[in-house]
């Protein structure tokens, strides 16, 4: 069993689910899929994200380690995964796994709910001095039973 797959499977077995809100979040985004594109979906929730980051502000952070934990204690209070971080030569690699936007949103919304995150992360590196010539981006999909997404903060030039 991989880290990633260990961490969330210890992740799923102290956590649990609200039925509260099911139906409503999975109405919500059924229609906003029926009246914006997955590219706008993306940008809104891209705003959300980059508002909630506001909201849930971090302590500056001298090493990776300290912003990991720090993350990590956010997302713990909303109940939202875990992260990994890790510097891969001239960027940052941001591993978000457990997130609940599947069990949210349904299957359909995976190809843009991941932009609350990619909104979360960039708000939050924007917040810590990460400067205007960094972009983060989402790379690639959701990957394995943990639903793990891969971001990356480098120069705009390294995504080509």
């Amino acid at each position: 069993m991989s880290d990633i797959e260990q961490t969330s499977l210890l992740y799923y077995q102290s956590s649990d689910c609200s039925a509260q809100w099911g139906d409503f979040l999975k109405t919500l985004a059924s229609e906003l899929d029926a009246q914006m594109s997955a590219e706008e979906n993306r940008a809104f929730f891209y705003v959300l994200g980059a508002r909630l980051a506001d909201r849930l502000s971090l302590p500056q952070a001298d090493t990776l380690e300290a912003l990991e934990q720090s993350i990590n204690v956010q997302l713990r209070s909303i109940r939202w995964g875990w992260t990994r971080i890790r510097d891969i030569h001239s960027s940052l690699e941001i591993v978000h796994a457990c997130a609940p936007m599947r069990q949210a949103f349904g299957d359909a919304a995976m190809s843009w709910s991941g932009g609350v995150l990619e909104g979360l992360y960039a708000g939050w590196l924007k917040q810590l001095g990460a400067g205007d010539e960094l972009q983060l981006r989402q790379v690639g999909q959701a990957e394995g039973p943990s639903d793990a997404l891969r971001f990356r903060l480098a120069h705009p030039s390294l995504f080509v």
